[in-house]
C-alpha cells in the first residue's frame, strides 16, 4: 500500500533560484530550515532538503527532527565532491542523493522507485497517472501563458485514464496517485481518478465517462492564476485571500472559452463546481435545476477528494469520514442525496 503523505521542500532562509524553480516544477509546499518543525513532519510527509550540510547547527537540528524514520522519502541535494556533506545527508537518514543541481524529474522518479512504482510508467495504472500529470502541467502552462490548449491531449489523457481505472480499480489509481504526486495537481488527479470511478460504476457509457474525467483533470485549471502560498496556505484564508482564491473557476472557465475547443459542457462544470444546489455556492450563486448533472457530479467528487486528501497542514478523513460529511451536506440541501449515496457505494472499502 503506497503512503499518502504530501512533499515539503526544506530550504535556507532565502531559497535558491533552483530551490524556487523545483518548488513550483513540482508545485509543492517550501519550508525553510528554520522554520521546520514537527508540527511539519506529522503526516510523515518526503522531505526533500536543499540546505547547506557544511553547517553543524543545521545538521544537529535535522538529527533531533529526524530521529524517527517513516514511510516518506527523504531525498538531499548535495555536492557529491563534498564528502562531508554526503557523510552527513547519509546520517540523516537519506534515502536519495541527487546533485544540487538535481531536477525536478529527478526527484520525481525517485520518490517512484521509493514508493515501488515503475520508473517509465510501464504498467496503464502508472502510465495513465503520468498522461495525467503531463496534461495538468500542459493545461497550467497554457492558462499561465494564455496559449491554446491541446484539447485533442487532454481528451486523450481523459480516456487513457478512464480506461486504466477500468481495468485496475478506482483505489490502485488513487494510490498510485498519492504515492508520488502532490499538492494541487494531487488534488486534481484525485478528483479526476473518483469521478472516473464513478462514471464507470454507475454503468455510463465510455464517452461520457471520459467527458467526466477529462472535467476533472481540468476543474481547477483556474488556480494557474493562484499563488502557491494561498494554495498551500495552513491557517484560514483572509478575506482578501479569499477572493483571490474564489476567482479561479471563473478564471479556468474563461480561458477554457476563449482558447479551447471542449464540449460546453466541461466549460459549465469548471465554472460551476463550487456552486450548490441551495444556492450559497460560488461564483454566480446558482442553485437547483440551474446546475446540470456534470456538474453536479463533479461537485461531490470535489468534495471527497479534499476530504480524504492528506496535506502537509491537514490529516486526511477516512472514506466513511467523507461520506458523513456529504451526506450531512445532502441533508442541508447542498448537495444531490442520489449521488452522494451512490458515490458511497463506489467508495466503500472492499
Amino acid at each position: 500500500m503506497l503512503r499518502s503523505g504530501a512533499a515539503l521542500l526544506v530550504t535556507e532562509a532565502f531559497p535558491s533560484r533552483h530551490g524556487r524553480s523545483l518548488a513550483k516544477e513540482l508545485n509543492i509546499e517550501t519550508v525553510p530550515i528554520s522554520r521546520l518543525g514537527k508540527a511539519n513532519l506529522a503526516s510523515d510527509p518526503s522531505l526533500i532538503f536543499d540546505v547547506d550540510l557544511a553547517q553543524a547547527p543545521v545538521v544537529h537540528q535535522l538529527k533531533s527532527l529526524l530521529a524517527t524514520k517513516g514511510e516518506g522519502c527523504r531525498i538531499f541535494l548535495v555536492d557529491p565532491n563534498l564528502a562531508t556533506s554526503v557523510a552527513r545527508a547519509r546520517s540523516l537518514g537519506a534515502d536519495v542523493l541527487l546533485p544540487t543541481g538535481g531536477t525536478a524529474r529527478d526527484i520525481q522518479i525517485a520518490l517512484r522507485q521509493h514508493f515501488g512504482l515503475s520508473g517509465h510508467g510501464a504498467d496503464p495504472v502508472t502510465q495513465s497517472v503520468d498522461d495525467g500529470v503531463k496534461a495538468l502541467d500542459m493545461t497550467f502552462r497554457a492558462l499561465s501563458e494564455s496559449a491554446a490548449l491541446d484539447t485533442e491531449g487532454v481528451l486523450d489523457a481523459g480516456g487513457r485514464i478512464s480506461d486504466a481505472i477500468r481495468g485496475g480499480g478506482t483505489e490502485e489509481w488513487l494510490a498510485t496517485v498519492r504515492g508520488y504526486h502532490m499538492g494541487t495537481f494531487q488534488h486534481c488527479m484525485l478528483v479526476t481518478g473518483v469521478a472516473a470511478g464513478f462514471g464507470i460504476r454507475t454503468g455510463m457509457a465510455r464517452n461520457d465517462v471520459v467527458m467526466l474525467t477529462t472535467t476533472g483533470l481540468l476543474h481547477d485549471i483556474g488556480k494557474a492564476n493562484v499563488p502557491l502560498e494561498l494554495l498551500d496556505k495552513p491557517g484560514a484564508l483572509t478575506d482578501a485571500e479569499a477572493m483571490i482564491v474564489r476567482r479561479h473557476p471563473v478564471d479556468g472557465a474563461d480561458y477554457l472559452d476563449a482558447h479551447s475547443a471542449v464540449d460546453a459542457g466541461i466549460r459549465r462544470s469548471v465554472r460551476h463546481h463550487h456552486e450548490y444546489l441551495d444556492g450559497s455556492g460560488y461564483p454566480d450563486g446558482l442553485s437547483g435545476g440551474q446546475i446540470d448533472d456534470l456538474t453536479r457530479i463533479l461537485t461531490i467528487c470535489d468534495i471527497y477528494a479534499a476530504l480524504v486528501e492528506r496535506r502537509s497542514y491537514k490529516p486526511a478523513k477516512s472514506p466513511a469520514q467523507a461520506m458523513i460529511i456529504l451526506e450531512a451536506m445532502a441533508s442541508a440541501g447542498k448537495v444531490e442525496k442520489s449521488l452522494v449515496r451512490a458515490l458511497g457505494k463506489i467508495m466503500a472499502p472492499g
